[in-house]
């Protein structure tokens, strides 16, 4: 099996919206069965951003890109969506990273934390020198970050569009970006390990070829 096809949705929502009660909960729940009962749906993990409570993220795993393509160009993906619309204080976005097997659903998300993090690069950089510093970072932080939960990364298929820090002299530009997730047992662990010398030493991996990262947290669980 190839990789995996990680479809990652940030649902940005209502403030203090309560999806646990209620009619509101029934729809969200219908909504995730919705996906989850799509050919070629492998898993389905969600949960609200610490740092944002206000977005829900999804994690949906794909046999293949085209499932999901085909669940879009379904005549029922029109209805599906409207129904979440009262929910939403803006527009989702959506894109799809190309992890590899065995997929995260074994791994970060299954953790009580897990760390996103979005690394942007120039358009021209090459994949294969920042995949080398990936998995040299993964091996050398996994020797160190006892408390990590698994780790894994792959690109993202369509490209970054005028991102910031991605043009000249840190204005918007055009680019791409690769995406990893990082288990942990709260964020208090991942930030412990921050302040040690260990990840002075493993960090540089990460930071030395993209011209823009950003880092947040989810509480992920399955559905």
């Amino acid at each position: 099996m190839g990789p995996v096809t990680t479809e990652v949705v940030y649902v940005p929502l209502i403030s203090g919206l309560d999806l646990a009660t209620g009619e509101n909960k029934k729809i969200w729940e219908e909504t995730l069965q919705t996906i989850t009962e799509q050919p070629g749906c492998l898993s389905l993990f969600w949960g609200r951003q610490i740092e944002h409570p206000d977005v829900i993220q999804m994690a949906v795993d794909w046999d293949k890109l085209e499932s999901h393509q085909a669940f879009i160009a379904n005549p029922i993906y029109g209805p599906f969506i409207e129904r979440i619309k009262p929910f939403l204080s803006g527009p989702l976005s959506m894109y799809h990273a190309q992890l590899p097997t065995p997929s995260p659903t074994s791994g970060p998300f299954t953790a009580p934390v897990t760390e996103c993090i979005s690394l942007y690069f120039a358009p021209d950089h090459p994949n294969s020198t920042f995949d080398s510093n990936w998995t040299q970072f993964v091996e050398k932080a996994g020797q160190t970050a006892t408390e990590a939960q698994g780790a894994v990364g792959g690109w993202v298929v369509e490209e970054v569009k005028s991102k910031k820090g991605l043009g000249k002299d840190g204005a918007e530009g055009d680019g791409k970006q690769f995406w990893a997730v990082i288990g942990w047992p709260s964020v208090e662990a991942h930030m412990k390990y921050r302040e040690t010398e260990d990840f002075s030493k493993v960090v540089p991996y990460l930071r030395e070829g993209p011209k823009a990262i950003e880092v947040h947290h989810v509480n992920f669980q399955k559905y």
